[in-house]
């Protein structure tokens, strides 16, 4: 399928077969998602590719994604850089977004504007249900009420021992695992969706352990 490259990454684009994807990238991408974002909003960023190898260290699930689509060129910065450098900025462009969060209020008032239109978004009608779920009540997340300022929680996420856990799912398991967190959160009347799957390791260990 034809790719729409913005305006100004055009002048950076080189044939996708001149860069390779970095080796053992520890990321593992959506894809498919990437795929219906570039479709619908065009491609427009530029991915940055250590020169001396020709690895691209920032932007390898976006060159996945141009070649599922066919393809032939991807817009590119080389940079000069040491070995150590390159393991750097991959580790730190795949880490930097998990250890963002965000102000759910913001979020959901964005999606609620797209009126139903979720395409290119990353967002489907499951996720939206969830987020909606956690708007209805008083959602927290580690002790942390999420309808404070960002800036007062901010200060509480600083303040805690919070970490995350990244879970992809292909498009029909993730509506199933998603409805299922929102029936179990509603049963067990629990506060978040890490209180839910907290829940179940806890209780699958322990039948494991008796089993």
């Amino acid at each position: 399928m034809p790719v729409d490259f913005a305006t100004d990454v055009r002048p950076f684009l080189v044939d996708i077969n001149t860069v390779e994807e970095y080796p053992n990238n520890p990321r593992i991408g959506d894809i498919n998602s990437l795929v219906a974002s570039i479709s619908a909003n065009g491609f427009y960023t530029i991915c940055l590719v250590q020169d001396s190898t020709g690895y691209v260290v920032a932007g390898n699930h976006r060159r996945k994604a141009l070649q599922r689509m066919g393809s032939d060129v991807i817009p590119v910065i080389r940079q000069e850089m040491s070995d150590d450098d390159a393991r750097r900025i991959v580790l730190a462009d795949n880490r930097t977004s998990d250890l963002s969060y965000y102000d759910d209020p913001t979020l959901f008032d964005l999606l609620s504007q797209m009126e139903g239109d979720l395409r290119g978004t990353g967002y489907d009608q499951a996720s939206y249900n969830l987020l909606l779920q956690g708007m209805e009540g008083d959602e927290m997340l580690g002790n942390i009420n999420q309808g404070n300022t960002p800036e007062d929680r901010a200060i509480d996420y600083s303040q805690m021992d919070l970490r995350n856990i990244v879970l992809p799912y292909s498009g029909n398991t993730f509506d199933e695992v998603a409805q299922g967190l929102i029936s179990l959160r509603s049963n067990w009347a629990m506060d978040t969706n890490a209180d839910v799957v907290e829940r179940l390791v806890h209780e699958a260990v322990v039948f494991m352990e008796e089993g």
